[in-house]
This record gives structure tokens, C-alpha cells and sequence, in this order.
């Protein structure tokens, strides 16, 4: 609905410079790609920078039909058969080796199968996501010193934050994790802070 509704005012705004005899090419460029920014910058402010958690459920829920919004909501709110179903839509939509790599790892992550978690790393392009999902293998396999050794290494302060969590839970400090969690929260913005918030949710509620 977004795209149709800039595509329209995109043909509205046309209309309106022909109407004035407004034919420089660099005004009507200005204007299309203000245009296009407007409608955008709403878009991408939700999934990079919002901190407000309803407002971000609000919008997953209004985009539920884009299987790349949905499974984000599908795995916060521990929906087990959306989550299935969903990554085996985006599978058969996207064929690059790095996206498979992604998506396969988002359904491994969440049902906790860390072979297949350890057979995608490599495909991660991002240095910083390989390292994270690198430091998660190393802890389920209880290897502390090495997990230690790569989480020092990640700049990124939530993925630091939410890896610090999860060696205090393998070392059965959950207070320690909570605190780590709530941290990680705090670092993080957009969808990123909805998942999270929502798993430390479920995870940590009576802790």
C-alpha cells in the first residue's frame, strides 16, 4: 500500500508540474525523490531507529503480509508454525548463498539447533554478525575462555550486550544476564529492540 500511495502522489505531483510548465529535469528529479523520501523516511525510521515497542508491534502487525516484517513478530511473540512458515517463504523468495545463510540462521537461533547455526556462519557476509553468531556456537558448545575472547572484539554494543547475556545464563548467573539484557535493550533501536525486548521478555520475566 505504501508503494501504491507514492506512486500516486508521484503521478499527482507530474500532473501539477505539467499543469505549470515546470519541464526542468532537475526540479521534477528534486521533487520525485522528495517525494519518495517522505513516504520512506516514516518506513525506515520504524525499522532503524524507533525505541517505542507498541509503536513497532503496530507496524509489523499493519505489514504482517511482507514475510521479511512478519517473521520478526512471529518470532518475538513465540509463534513456533509462523516461524516455519514464514522462513520457508522467504527461502524460496530470495536465492543468494548470504540471505539463505540469514534466514536459516534467524530459524536456527530461535529453535536452538546449533549444527545448522555452525553449518551457514561462514555464508554471513557482515563481519560483526558473523563474529555474534561465532561467539553463540562457541558458548552452547561451553567454550567461556573462547566466546570471551571474540565477544571483546565486537564493537557493536547491543550484540556485546545480548552475548554477555547469554554466558551468564550458560554460567547460571541470571541476575548478572538480566542486567546484561537490559543493556542490550537499551543499545538497541528499530526492529532489533523489538526482538530483543520481547525475548528477554519471555526469558527473564521472573528473574
Amino acid at each position: 500500500m505504501r508503494y501504491v500511495n507514492t506512486f500516486v502522489i508521484s503521478l499527482i505531483s507530474l500532473f501539477v508540474l505539467d499543469f505549470f510548465q515546470v519541464d526542468n529535469v532537475f526540479i521534477v528529479g528534486t521533487v520525485l525523490a522528495l517525494i519518495v523520501v517522505g513516504v520512506m523516511l516514516p518506513l525506515l525510521y520504524t525499522v532503524l531507529l524507533e525505541t517505542n515497542i507498541d509503536k513497532i508491534e503496530k507496524f509489523l502487525l499493519k505489514n504482517k503480509r511482507n514475510p521479511n516484517f512478519y517473521i520478526i513478530y512471529a518470532m518475538a511473540n513465540r509463534l513456533d508454525e509462523d516461524v516455519r512458515d514464514v522462513t520457508e517463504k522467504l527461502l524460496k523468495k530470495y536465492k543468494s548463498p548470504s540471505r539463505q545463510a540469514m534466514y536459516k540462521i534467524g530459524e536456527a537461533l530461535y529453535f536452538k539447533d546449533i549444527p545448522v547455526i555452525r553449518s551457514q556462519v561462514e555464508q554471513i557476509k557482515n563481519p560483526s554478525y558473523q563474529s555474534y553468531y561465532q561467539a553463540i556456537i562457541l558458548l552452547e558448545d561451553g567454550n567461556i575462555n573462547g566466546a570471551n575472547n571474540v565477544i571483546e572484539k565486537i564493537s557493536s554494543k547491543w550484540m556485546k550486550y545480548a552475548l554477555l547475556a547469554e554466558r551468564e545464563k550458560k554460567l547460571n548467573n541470571l541476575l548478572d544476564a538480566k542486567g546484561y539484557a537490559e543493556k542490550a535493550i537499551l543499545h538497541s533501536k528499530g526492529l532489533q529492540r523489538y526482538l530483543l525486548h520481547k525475548t528477554y521478555e519471555i526469558e527473564l520475566r521472573n528473574h
